[in-house]
């Protein structure tokens, strides 16, 4: 894996071949570590970060809860390693349920015989929770952990004014459509995390998928969203139906392959807005 320079001090890795993009902020005593991939990209991650700073890790910062953003986790053990409070309940829940032992065997197995040409992401999977939670915001030196919700309920954004740079986490897919299927995606917090990123003092931005962007891209999405927004809520008004709604021919904003991804993400949106 290869981590390129975003600015002086941030780096980042975006070509999305094993899973959400991750980086690096490196402080003046340690470096805070941004996302974690899967356990096998995980480990070059980890590598590949002696290659651009000496100095010592210190922090993982997780953006949301999702495997690709957190199941390499268990590489940066050592590291104290700060989520949004729900990001940490949603992890224990789900040791107790579909993380459970016995469980998370079967679902590794599923990869394997699934996907064999990625099992070497999964292979030795163990999960590891956040040792720091917040509820609203956490800061380091300079650097501003925000939490925003919208993708998810636990979905946080990584500030670095000093540099202009922002890690938008999933809030941002660039070049496919948004995956917001998950059961707490909330689009009006979306809308809402994309307003308040507009009013920051940012030259780039890393996605949660796709290459670096900027503010232009976050007016882009958020424009198309509230088309959206405002389709949907007057479908629902009319009494139109959940099956009826997610046919409708919204406006595009990329073109995707994946249409079942597709409707998860428009039903999610229909059901949250119908109440």
């Amino acid at each position: 894996m290869k981590l390129s320079r975003v600015s002086g001090r941030v780096y980042a890795n975006c070509d999305g071949e094993t899973g959400g993009n991750v980086g690096v902020v490196v402080l003046d005593d340690s470096v805070l570590v941004v996302d974690a991939q899967y356990p096998g990209s995980a480990r070059r991650f980890r590598e590949a970060i002696p290659r651009v700073t000496e100095k010592p890790l210190s922090h993982l910062l997780l953006t949301h809860v999702h495997g690709d953003h957190v199941f390499g986790n268990m590489v940066f053990e050592d590291l104290e390693i700060v989520s949004h409070r729900r990001l940490w309940e949603k992890m224990e829940k789900s040791l107790e349920n579909e993380w459970a032992p016995g469980r998370l065997e079967k679902m590794l197995e599923t990869y394997r015989w699934d996907a064999p040409e990625r099992w070497w992401l999964f292979e030795g999977l163990r999960i590891v929770v956040p040792t720091t939670t917040f509820t609203e915001r956490w800061e380091m030196d300079d650097v501003e952990f925000i939490h925003t919700g919208g993708h998810t309920d636990c979905s946080s954004i990584v500030y670095v004014p000093q540099d202009r740079i922002l890690f938008a986490g999933d809030l941002l897919f660039v070049g496919r459509f948004p995956w917001a299927g998950d059961s707490t995606a909330d689009p009006d917090a979306w809308i809402g995390a994309f307003q308040r990123i507009l009013e920051m003092d940012v030259e780039k931005i890393v996605p949660g998928h796709g290459p670096l962007c900027d503010l232009g891209e976050v007016e882009r999405q958020l424009r198309w969203m509230k088309e959206v927004r405002w389709i949907m809520r007057g479908l629902i008004e009319d009494g139109v139906s959940e099956d009826e709604a997610l046919s409708y021919g919204y406006p595009e904003l990329y073109t995707t392959d994946r249409s079942e991804w597709q409707k998860r993400s428009w039903a999610r949106w229909y059901r949250h807005w119908r109440g």
